[in-house]
Parts: structure tokens; C-alpha cells; sequence
């Protein structure tokens, strides 16, 4: 009899871990559009063919479903990263290289998640989360940057890349990429020369790493 009880609580268990999969599944289809912002919980509802008040049983309100998204997605893109040591200078900048373009393939390849994850980069949204969300984002967050830090901070200590904090060239390249993101988003690639959106990554790729390089033979005046 127990055993039989634990089988079902599993069961449930099971059931509701699928039911909210469908409504986050549900959820991105509709934030494919362009005014994903302006999504209801109610259309959300009965994308996933289920009640309203179903959703509500998963989520306490809409901005958990974007934190919920954004987590998966930047759980999606840690694991992509090679989790492989850097142990030469052209291992430290392939796998710095590695990890932009990955990010770019990601980033396009999944715009529904990619727009949420740039919302959920809002000081004002974190701060409206629940502690137990706010812990989870604080966690990926350390996650992502003890590995980009890490390979930066080899790339210092071999004099690749300049001798600053590794903060200060994270935030160089997340701007980088977050600008090349949003030009893309917008179409403002197509009025530079037709670039395609292709070329356009790697040039941007190119300009990220060369960036990081140059400054260590023309370091800035403090």
C-alpha cells in the first residue's frame, strides 16, 4: 500500500512537471510574434488547451513564466558551452570564439526565448521575483561568468588579452553582443552594404575577439 502511494504521488508529480513543460511550450509559440509583450495569460491558457486557472496553479503571474523561460534558455546555453580546460594561448582564444558563436546560434536560433531572457535582464523585473527565483538567476549568473571569467582570466595571465579586471571584459563583450543582437532583431544589418545576418555574426565575432587582443597593445590612458 505505501509502495502503491508512492507510485502515485510520483505519478502526479510527473503530470504536473508535464503540464507546466506545455504551458512554457505554449508560451514561447506565442512569443514568436512581434508584440510578444502583449500575450495573455489566457491566450497562453488556451494555446496549452488547458483552463486559465490551470496556468495560475503553475505560475503565480505571467513574469513567472518569462523567469521560467529564461532559465531554461541560459541552462540551455551553459550547456552548450565546451566545458573543457584552456591550457595554450590558441585554445584560449578558440574556445572564447567558441562560446560567441555558440551564444549567436543560440540567440537567433530561439528568439521567442532570447527576447524573454533580455526582458529578464531588467534590475526592475529580478526585483520583482520571488526569492527563490531571484536565487536561481543569482546562481546561473555566477555559473556563466566563473566560466567566461575563467578562460578571460587565462587569456590575462598569459598577456592575450589586457590586464584588467575580468568584470571590466565581460562587460565590453556582453554589450558587444547584446548591441549586434538587437540590430539583428531590428533589421538594421539590411541598410549595412546587404550584409546577411551570417556574415554580419562573424564580423562581430571577429571585432568581440580583436577587441579583447588590441587593447593589450594599445592599452586605453587610465
Amino acid at each position: 500500500m505505501i509502495a502503491e502511494g508512492i507510485s502515485k504521488a510520483n505519478q502526479k508529480q510527473l503530470e504536473f512537471i508535464r503540464r507546466e513543460q506545455e504551458i512554457l511550450n505554449a508560451a514561447i509559440n506565442l512569443f514568436e510574434g512581434p508584440h510578444w509583450e502583449t500575450v495573455t495569460v489566457e491566450q497562453i491558457s488556451k494555446k496549452a488547451e488547458i483552463g486559465k486557472g490551470t496556468v495560475y496553479k503553475h505560475f503565480t503571474c505571467k513574469e513567472e513564466i518569462y523567469a521560467n523561460i529564461t532559465i531554461a534558455f541560459t541552462r540551455k546555453i551553459l550547456s552548450a558551452f565546451d566545458q573543457g580546460k584552456t591550457n595554450e594561448q590558441s585554445e584560449v582564444i578558440d574556445s572564447l570564439k567558441k562560446i560567441i558563436t555558440t551564444a549567436f546560434s543560440l540567440f537567433l536560433n530561439n528568439p521567442a526565448e532570447a527576447r524573454v531572457s533580455f526582458y529578464c535582464k531588467r534590475a526592475d523585473f529580478r526585483e520583482r521575483l520571488t526569492p527563490e527565483l531571484r536565487k536561481e538567476f543569482d546562481l546561473l549568473d555566477q555559473q556563466f561568468e566563473l566560466y567566461v571569467g575563467a578562460i578571460l582570466q587565462v587569456g590575462i595571465d598569459k598577456g592575450l588579452f589586457p590586464n584588467k579586471p575580468v568584470e571590466h571584459l565581460m562587460m565590453g563583450l556582453e554589450a558587444t553582443f547584446d548591441g549586434a543582437i538587437s540590430m539583428i532583431w531590428n533589421g538594421d544589418i539590411t541598410c549595412q552594404q546587404e550584409t546577411d545576418i551570417e556574415e554580419y555574426v562573424t564580423i562581430i565575432s571577429e571585432y568581440m575577439l580583436a577587441g579583447l587582443v588590441g587593447l593589450v597593445a594599445q592599452p586605453m590612458n587610465k
